[in-house]
């Protein structure tokens, strides 16, 4: 709000001031009033109107420029009620009200939306739970009743068990603050682990395996971290070349931080596709044609990694490959001592 906008606004009010002032000088001249005091009349009258608008415009600009500012600078643009004072004119008063009320309004709908989301979030889980229970004993069930089909179905609840578990973690990525604990982890040992459950598609897709320099220590969470590496491997699999299928896995450390490199040999990633591939729902053309996805995985990977404070990104290109890599801060960037 600035002088301008403020006369602007007032044109109406001034034209009838100046008609008030006319009428009372006319009316002094006809029954032949001094012109020293229709003078003092006149500047007496426009100066208690000056100060009056004064008065006036300081309020109201600071009450407006103070709401400008916060606007400025609050990334939560929803707090403004909470910052302002109630101002002492009409219009102000009239605002401040209406923003308070809409503040009780959104604050009651968003905690209702929370309940609802936290319901359901804690309805997942429980299925997720639930559902893990059938799919191990159909596993038992098949080791102990072999034939032709068995691998085939065991091959299949093992994809249906990933994907549980991947519901399951999207269900809490939101939450994961209050569901990780940082504690120092063997790299080699949370690798193997991982190359451990897999082994059965690492085996029936020929895989070779390259596992070497990572006996190093880093900062993480080892469920969240298992899921991670995990889900990289996954992907290695789903995208692997017939003929060559191969990773390599190694750890180099820095002064202030562990690079883990998961390397493969696969399809690799098309060029317009490589910087999207950590979008939510984001497929790509490798997953639009001949590879079914659903786009979460990598999207997972990298908001967990957000979460506990690494980085992840990769390299690729079309036919030779892929390079996924994960940062560990350490040192005085996590305040962990070596």
């Amino acid at each position: 709000m600035n002088l301008r906008e403020y006369i602007k606004e007032r044109w109406l009010q001034f034209i009838m001031l100046l008609a008030v002032l006319t009428v009372v000088i006319l009316f002094g001249v006809l029954v032949m009033i001094p012109n020293f005091y229709l003078l003092l009349v006149g500047v007496s009258f426009v100066s208690i109107w000056f100060a009056v608008w004064c008065t006036d415009y300081m309020r109201k600009r600071r009450f407006y420029r103070t709401v400008e500012n916060h606007l400025a600078h609050l990334d939560q643009k929803y707090l403004l009620p909470e910052l302002l004072e109630c101002p002492g004119f009409l219009e102000g008063k009239f605002m401040y009200e209406t923003l308070q009320e809409m503040a009780e309004s959104m604050n009651w709908r968003v905690g209702e939306y929370r309940r609802k989301s936290d319901e359901y979030k804690e309805y997942i889980e429980l299925w997720v739970h639930e559902v893990k229970l059938p799919i191990a004993t159909g596993k038992m069930i098949l080791e102990n009743n072999r034939d032709s089909c068995s691998e085939s179905l065991s091959e299949e609840l093992d994809k249906i068990d990933d994907f549980a578990e991947q519901a399951l973690f999207y269900a809490r990525s939101n939450y994961v603050e209050k569901d990780y604990i940082l504690k120092k982890l063997n790299l080699e040992e949370l690798a193997r682990e991982v190359i451990r459950k897999n082994k059965k598609a690492l085996i029936g897709g020929k895989f070779s395996i390259d596992l070497h320099d990572l006996d190093v220590c880093v900062y993480s969470d080892s469920k969240w971290l298992a899921f991670i590496l995990n889900q990289i491997l996954a992907n290695s699999i789903k995208y692997r070349k017939e003929d060559s299928a191969g990773i390599e896995w190694y750890a180099a450390a820095e002064k202030e931080k562990v690079i883990l490199c998961m390397k493969d040999k696969g399809i690799g990633i098309p060029v317009m596709d490589a910087g999207r591939v950590f979008d939510k729902g984001f497929t790509g053309s490798n997953g639009r044609f001949g590879k079914k996805s659903t786009g979460i995985g990598l999207y997972l990977c990298r908001k967990l990694c957000e979460k506990m404070g690494h980085k992840i990104y990769l390299t690729s290109r079309e036919g030779e490959g892929c390079e996924v890599f994960i940062e560990f801060p350490k040192g005085s960037m996590t305040g962990f001592l070596e």
